[in-house]
C-alpha cells in the first residue's frame, strides 16, 4: 500500500482551486473595466443635448475627462491581472513582487477614485460660479470615499503581504 502525504495533497489542491480562481478573477476583472467604461460612454450619451438644445458644463467635463477614467480602469485590471499570473505561478504568494503588484493597484484606485469623482466636483465648481442651474449628484463623494476605502485597504493587504514576504524568507533561512 502506498503512502501518501496529507500535506501534499491538500497543498496540490489548494493550488488547484487558486489556479481556477485566479483564472476566473482575471476574467472578472476583464469584464469589469470593459463594463465601467461602457457605462461611462453611455452616461456621457445620455447627458448629451438633443435638438436645439446647448451642452452642460457637465456634459462637456465627463467628455473631457472620459479618456483618464478608461485608463485609470484599464490599469487597475492590469494590475490585478499580472498579480493573479503571478501568484497562480509561483510557489507561494508572500513575495515581494506580489506586494508591489498590491501597492500598485491600491496607488491605481487610489488615483481612479479622484479622476472618476473629477467631473463631478468640476461641474459642482462651475455650476457654483456661473449660477447655472445643474444637479451633479452625491455619486463624486461616493466613488471618491469608496475608491479611498478600496485603496487603503489594498495598501494594507501590500503591507501584510510584505511582512509575509519577510516571514518566509526567515523561515527559509532557518531551514
Amino acid at each position: 500500500m502506498k503512502t501518501v502525504d496529507v500535506n501534499k495533497r491538500t497543498l496540490e489542491q489548494e493550488k488547484q482551486y487558486l489556479k481556477q480562481t485566479s483564472g476566473i478573477v482575471r476574467i472578472e476583472a476583464v469584464c469589469f473595466a470593459a463594463v465601467l467604461i461602457m457605462l461611462m460612454m453611455q452616461e456621457i450619451i445620455s447627458a448629451a443635448p438633443g435638438d436645439g438644445e446647448s451642452a452642460s458644463a457637465l456634459f462637456w467635463v465627463k467628455l473631457a475627462f472620459l479618456p483618464f477614467q478608461a485608463a485609470s480602469a484599464i490599469v487597475a485590471t492590469r494590475f490585478v491581472i499580472n498579480m493573479f499570473k503571478e501568484i497562480e505561478n509561483g510557489e507561494t504568494p508572500f513575495r515581494y513582487s506580489i506586494a508591489d503588484k498590491l501597492k500598485g493597484l491600491s496607488d491605481a484606485i487610489l488615483g481612479g477614485s479622484i479622476v472618476f469623482a473629477a467631473p463631478y466636483l468640476v461641474a459642482m465648481f462651475v455650476y457654483s460660479f456661473t449660477g447655472t442651474e445643474g444637479s451633479p449628484t452625491n455619486a463624486s463623494a461616493v466613488i471618491m470615499l469608496g475608491g479611498l476605502f478600496l485603496g487603503v485597504l489594498f495598501k494594507t493587504l501590500s503591507y501584510i503581504f510584505g511582512y509575509g514576504c519577510k516571514l518566509q524568507q526567515e523561515s527559509d533561512e532557518t531551514l
